[in-house]
């Protein structure tokens, strides 16, 4: 299978971000964690989804938040997250140091998918603290290995 990445510097991110350096693995190991089209496509399916994922992720790792970030507070309630966000700006950003236009916003890139491999449980105070955010990548390896990924 093939990723299609916009740019090669995209690429060779998430290879470093994904993969020990002492582990054989490829960025191919982790397709389904990609998808690349619009992110409003996405979106739409997820709603129709969310409901059904949520409870075979509950079944599987039960309902505690996945994501364990400063401040984890399971009395907010639980959602659906994703590992990889379905768009983000920061590799605009940070990779080709784009800067917006006077009140507008750096355009966001199309990256995660919906796939059960990139969907995890998360306190909604941790989900809405992540928001479009990638992890750092210690925190991505341990929950890659939670659910059997690496």
């Amino acid at each position: 299978m093939m990723m299609n990445f916009e740019f090669p510097e995209d690429q060779i991110y998430f290879e470093k971000l994904l993969i020990e350096t002492d582990h054989p693995l490829s960025i191919l190991h982790f397709t389904s964690l990609f998808d690349f089209r619009d992110p409003a496509l996405k979106r739409k399916a997820f709603s129709r989804i969310r409901n059904s994922v949520f409870s075979t992720l509950v079944e599987e790792f039960g309902l505690v938040c996945m994501l364990q970030l400063e401040g984890c507070a399971a009395e907010s309630g639980f959602a659906v997250d994703h590992l990889i966000p379905l768009s983000t700006n920061k590799l605009n950003k940070e990779l080709r140091t784009i800067v917006p236009p006077k009140g507008k916003k750096v355009p966001a890139q199309s990256f995660g998918s919906n796939h059960i491999d990139n969907l995890i449980i998360a306190c909604n105070k941790c989900n809405g603290h992540k928001k479009h955010r990638l992890l750092e990548r210690a925190q991505l390896l341990s929950i890659l290995r939670a659910k059997n990924m690496i």
